[in-house]
């Protein structure tokens, strides 16, 4: 669950925080953006999923409250915590319209942005299959480079689907690659011994940082199969393949995820576009045919990236680059 009160309780050092109705403000607008961004996606959350979050937000409300009205008058008046009203003073004047410096604004602003990100990235994390509208990239996000042009699609593919999501060999499922924004290609701050250059793969969050300069890495939403299960520390890229031919596997075909026999590179490949194999010989990073596998874990496989993004990491790396496994 999001720590609401930490986040609200650095707004509180503001000095208009004595003032009710400014404290008033801040808890309107929290709620108020927090459940626009959760009723606003592709996939809204359902009303208990709100009414948990707000449920959170109203508790971190009243405790932030009470310790205001314990410390004596330098908590001002308390405020309700009911949405919308507030507990007036008992005595003095009439107040005159509250006007905020700058300063106090862009605390503000931080304020409930930050508690609407922490939510936002909360409900990434735990909802299923989260698809959000595609929204304007930051100045930071790297625009993804289309993926050189294709052989031509293969024969029709086998009818059974795997229950995780992933498709079968010969179905391209590409048309439908829209990514939850975490997991698209994006510049991030990643501290590290690594020397720029290195590319860092941890499974348990499912990304794959591409290590820059200055504390900086290029961060990949990544798909991890079973094959790689107990993969782990230092590789190397011991080759590197365009529009690779695939080979079932034993277990695919008992299963009838698949057919016998050898599939060419193209279009619902489930290797991709590109496939970088590691030193071990039985470990890859690679394409996909099913993209909205992205960020989850499946059954077969190694380690998968969209098409788009092992095609630009393909063109950054060399034979013999380090590859770290977390």
């Amino acid at each position: 669950m999001v720590d609401y009160y930490a986040i609200l309780a650095k707004a509180m050092n503001a000095p208009e925080a004595a003032d009710a109705r400014w404290r008033r403000d801040i808890y309107a607008r929290a709620r108020q953006m927090l459940v626009t961004r959760l009723q606003g996606r592709q996939s809204p959350a359902t009303p208990a999923e709100i009414r948990t979050e707000r449920v959170a937000l109203d508790a971190a409300i009243t405790r932030l409250e009470s310790e205001l009205s314990r410390a004596g008058s330098g908590g001002g008046a308390p405020v309700d915590i009911a949405e919308g009203t507030y507990v007036a003073p008992r005595r003095g004047p009439i107040a005159k319209p509250l006007k905020l410096s700058s300063a106090t604004w862009v605390a503000v602003a931080c304020a409930a942005a930050a508690v609407i990100a922490a939510g936002y990235v909360y409900w990434i994390q735990h909802a299923h299959k989260v698809a959000p509208s595609r929204t304007a990239a930051s100045s930071t996000q790297q625009r993804a480079a289309p993926a050189p042009a294709a052989p031509a699609a293969p024969a029709a593919p086998v009818v059974a689907t795997a229950k995780d999501g992933d498709l079968p060999p010969g179905v391209d499922g590409t048309a439908d690659a829209d990514l939850a924004y975490v997991f698209r290609r994006q510049s991030t701050f990643y501290r590290t011994l690594q020397p720029p250059g290195t590319v860092i793969v941890d499974k348990l969050q499912h990304f794959l940082y591409l290590i820059q300069p200055n504390n900086v890495a290029l961060r990949y939403g990544i798909g991890v199969g079973e094959d790689c299960i107990d993969l782990a520390g230092l590789r190397r890229i011991a080759a590197k393949a365009e529009w690779p031919a695939f080979e079932p596997t034993p277990d695919m075909i008992k299963r009838r995820l698949a057919k016998p026999g050898t599939l060419p590179g193209g279009p619902g490949n489930p290797l991709g576009a590109r496939a970088l194999e590691l030193d071990d010989h039985a470990s890859r990073i690679n394409g996909t045919n099913a993209p909205k596998t992205i960020g989850t874990s499946v059954v077969f496989g190694c380690i998968r990236m969209v098409n788009d993004d092992i095609a630009d990491l393909y063109n950054r790396v060399q034979v013999g680059t380090s590859v770290v496994v977390n």
